[in-house]
């Protein structure tokens, strides 16, 4: 066993004390510090902690939360997103996926997650599985499953598909979800760049604030531009980052009832990654696209607008904060700056001082 591996067993050892003990804020406070460089194995024991910490404060018998209850169920769903290809035949993972589902009222969501579970349990490791599953799963048939907020009508999907395909190019599914599927228009001699963009995103219809219109405003896909050369195939966290924090936004938008449009702009406190010194994002117009690829309409006449993830430093954050979306973006322009596609850029925030030495 190399030590690396020893490691590894010795924190899962821990992990499995602290379980025992119900003290799964402590299994939160060891391992969130890492989530984005967690394995399967670690990411399903930091989910199953926020289940369980979100138990504690409600009343798991039913879909109702209290207190942060519903917030920690949304990031053991954000998580577990993360390792839907580790996960779609482990029943464990699937049990995880369909309870998060269950206490943020994705009925229907959840019933095909537990479904799927019983299909993969493994005799003798997961039969522990089986009758709370059969419980969530009962529980789930005697609901009235209120999903279809979040559906997209069929003749929708397609509307959103041709637009894609029609202004931004021909791609491939990087991932699919129960809400939306994550796609790769990959670089042309025109956009030479990585463009990743959300499908089904839009079946969210947004809470919108007094004196919006919720007819041209309440629905929305995310885009994200990336280098030409970036290396999807590498699971290395310097690669999955950036989709990383764009499924943390797209889960943020699917479970609250927050407004979110252009110039929302989010800091997570610290580097998005070890490999980056950006600290959050801002959604931004697809900048290298015309106008009326930003938008379409639906068969209900509603609007979808597409919206650019760009990364900000905390300094640019800290400008975005006291100044409008447009504020920052203007000095971006002003120093010539691109806010993507970039795997690091000028900070356009920043002083630029004169050298003291030469």
């Amino acid at each position: 066993m190399s030590e690396e591996q020893g490691s590894k067993e010795q924190l899962l050892e821990q992990i499995k004390k602290w379980h025992e003990e119900d003290a799964f804020n402590a299994i939160i406070e060891r391992l969130e510090p890492e989530v984005s460089t967690l394995d399967y194995d670690l990411a399903l024991e930091l989910a199953r902690a926020y289940i369980n910490a979100a138990n504690a404060l409600g009343n798991a018998d039913n879909g109702a939360v209290v207190g942060d209850a519903g917030e920690l169920y949304a990031q053991a769903n954000a998580l577990l997103d993360k390792y839907v290809l580790q996960g779609k035949e482990h029943a464990t993972y699937l049990f995880y996926k369909g309870f998060a589902l269950f206490k943020l009222g994705l009925i229907n969501d959840a019933a095909i997650r537990l479904e799927r579970a019983q299909r993969f349990i493994k005799l003798g490791s997961e039969d522990h599985l089986m009758p709370m599953l059969n419980k969530l799963l009962a529980l789930c048939a005697s609901l009235d499953p209120d999903n279809q907020a979040l559906q997209l009508k069929p003749e929708d999907e397609s509307l959103i598909e041709e637009h894609i395909k029609k202004h931004f190019g021909s791609y491939r599914i990087l991932f699919k979800t129960d809400r939306y599927e994550l796609l790769n228009v990959p670089p042309t001699p025109e956009h030479n760049f990585n463009l990743i963009v959300t499908k089904g995103l839009a079946g969210k219809q947004l809470q919108v604030p007094a004196g919006v219109d919720p007819l041209t405003d309440s629905r929305l896909e995310l885009a994200m531009c990336l280098p030409a050369a970036w290396e999807f195939t590498n699971s290395e966290g310097y690669n999955i980052w950036p989709l990383n924090v764009l499924c943390d936004l797209i889960n943020f938008i699917l479970t609250t009832n927050d407004f979110v449009g252009f110039g929302y702009a989010f800091s997570q406190g610290k580097q998005l990654h070890a490999s980056t010194d950006f600290t959050g994002g801002m959604l931004t117009a697809l900048g290298a696209y015309p106008r009326e690829s930003s938008e379409l309409v639906l068969s209900d006449n509603s609007y979808v607008h597409f919206f650019e993830l760009v990364f900000l430093y905390p300094m640019e954050l800290s400008f975005r904060q006291s100044h409008s979306a447009y504020e920052l973006l203007e000095l971006f322009q002003q120093k010539h700056v691109a806010p993507s596609p970039v795997r690091k850029r000028q900070d356009v925030c920043s002083q630029v001082k004169a050298a003291t030495k030469i």
